[in-house]
């Protein structure tokens, strides 16, 4: 029965989450581009940066949206936790995830000068989802570990 409850729970949660972090993807890209921009000292305006004299846009895929809703829905949607658990847990995964998805972008225009700019972003960018992955793997070892699931 609780498994049927988390997945119900995750079914509701996760596009909830989803659509309502979209709301804000032009917003977050436009921060992104401002961290960026002051972190490698280049000029920004908007959501557009301007590194080694080329112009690249964050664009809405870039703020890991998905990623995030995907995180947050299995950590809300687990049953028999305590929100101060959710809650803490879900700061400190979204703090990793922007923190991974800043350097992930920051790889991106570092080596898109040395190949190809399209091939070095397809496959850089899937770094993001195996960090969400890794952090629900462990927020199940951390539940096991505090003995709130079996």
């Amino acid at each position: 029965m609780e498994n049927k409850k988390y997945l119900i729970n995750f079914l509701i949660l996760f596009p909830t989450i989803y659509f309502f972090i979209r709301y804000f993807e032009v917003e977050i890209s436009k921060i992104l581009a401002y961290i960026i921009g002051n972190l490698l000292k280049t000029q920004y305006y908007n959501n557009i940066i301007i590194y080694n004299g080329d112009v690249y846009t964050i664009i809405s895929a870039c703020t890991c949206s998905l990623e995030i809703s995907l995180f947050l829905g299995y950590v809300l949607a687990t049953p028999k936790v305590s929100i101060k658990y959710k809650f803490l847990y879900s700061i400190f995964g979204i703090f990793i995830i922007n923190i991974v998805n800043i350097l992930r972008i920051i790889l991106i225009l570092k080596n898109s000068q040395y190949a190809n700019y399209s091939i070095v972003h397809n496959v850089l960018s899937f770094i993001i989802f195996p960090v969400a992955l890794f952090l629900n793997f462990m927020w199940v070892k951390i539940l096991l570990k505090i003995g709130v699931i079996e």
